[in-house]
């Protein structure tokens, strides 16, 4: 049977999207460029993991089809009730849980231009429409708060997503702005917040509005990019609605384990939060200090740096030359002249300024 005779089976959301990417990263490169935390698990926190799981019942589904101890413990740290909370392997698959219960084919959803590469695929998955926002570099890719307002009523919009702080810009947006949005558009709001420790930020107050549902992650500040856990907290009501649509134990018990043991020590992470911060308002200074480099200011663990050269042969430099992978952002037309650039150690981070140096930086 051909591709033509198969294709019917699969719905045009999915027939419409790229391939799956085969990209795979070599184990010796420096990996600065999924925004990951250069600062493993801590080891003897991983101890504490091992001889839970090992006492642990490996033969046996979880007590409850949700993780309902690890809900218990994220509404505690959050200071919401249980009941607001839905859990699941990491924030890219809640997203799309989200789209999945909220959206019909014709809908509408609006967005800020640039912003997280996953948002779009999932609209166009559910067959629903993106409305994108522009958001301008000589305004350092600030909120248009009222452009975005806009544009959920011009086009009825049913959801609203904004990154905050900003993927792939840094970009830290003030929960006065995303409060105006929540009362302004007529659908509901979704804020990711993978990134808002980084920033300082606590957005639970935006709970106060019955449309608004915050996404976080355990893979940025608390290094489980690997381990795959995510969790949404909102309204009673919409909590209920999603719960139903979450796979039956949507958890594995050593993600569960881990998030548990991650917030009981949460204390624990703010060491390497406080040299990732560091490390990043000191790699931004260095690197806007070379000719030709412009840093766009950031509130989270990576810099989204503007060159004025052909991009590709500094990446190729980069990579064979010092074995560095950073961002190319090759899929955002906005940002052509610009690489994305994880904080790493120190080691890391120093590297990538002389490997900038090196290149830019040509004698006379």
């Amino acid at each position: 049977m051909t591709n033509e005779q198969q294709h019917h089976w699969i719905k045009p959301g999915i027939r419409g999207l790229p391939p799956a990417d085969s990209f795979r990263v070599e184990v010796h490169r420096h990996r600065l460029q999924w925004n990951e935390n250069p600062y493993e698990f801590p080891a003897d926190l991983k101890e504490i993991v091992l001889e839970r799981l090992a006492e642990a019942g490996w033969a046996r589904y979880p007590l409850g089809l949700r993780p309902w101890s690890l809900i218990e413990r994220i509404a505690a740290y959050r200071g919401v009730s249980a009941a607001q909370v839905v859990a699941g392997p990491g924030s890219s698959d809640l997203i799309r849980l989200i789209m999945n219960c909220v959206l019909h084919p014709g809908d509408n959803v609006v967005l800020p231009s640039p912003t997280f590469l996953v948002y779009r695929p999932g609209v166009r998955m559910m067959q629903a429409n993106s409305i994108d926002v522009p958001l301008r570099a000589e305004d350092n890719f600030a909120l248009p708060v009222d452009a975005i307002i806009e544009a959920a009523e011009i086009n009825e919009a049913r959801l609203v997503v904004v990154c905050a702080p900003n993927n792939p810009t840094g970009t830290v947006y003030a929960i006065e702005d995303l409060d105006r949005i929540a009362a302004g558009c007529p659908g509901l709001l979704l804020v990711d917040a993978a990134y808002s420790e980084f920033s300082g930020q606590d957005f639970t107050p935006l709970l106060a509005h019955d449309n608004v549902l915050l996404l976080h992650t355990f893979s940025k500040l608390y290094a489980m990019a690997g381990v795959r856990v995510g969790y949404v907290l909102t309204s009673v009501y919409l909590a209920g609605q999603l719960q139903k649509a979450v796979s039956d134990f949507p958890l594995s018990v050593f993600a569960e384990v881990t998030a548990e043991v991650a917030l009981e020590h949460n204390d624990r992470f703010a060491t390497s939060r406080a040299l990732i911060l560091h490390e990043r308002d000191r790699m931004a200074a260095a690197l806007n200090a070379i000719a030709g480099v412009h840093v766009y200011p950031s509130g989270t663990n990576f810099l989204l740096v503007e060159i004025n050269c052909p991009k590709q042969p500094l990446l190729k430099h980069l990579l064979h030359e010092h074995s560095l992978l950073v961002s190319d952002l090759a899929a955002y037309q906005e940002l052509e002249s610009c690489v994305r650039v994880s904080i790493g150690t120190q080691q890391q981070n120093d590297l990538v300024v002389s490997a900038f140096r090196n290149y830019l930086v040509r004698p006379d």
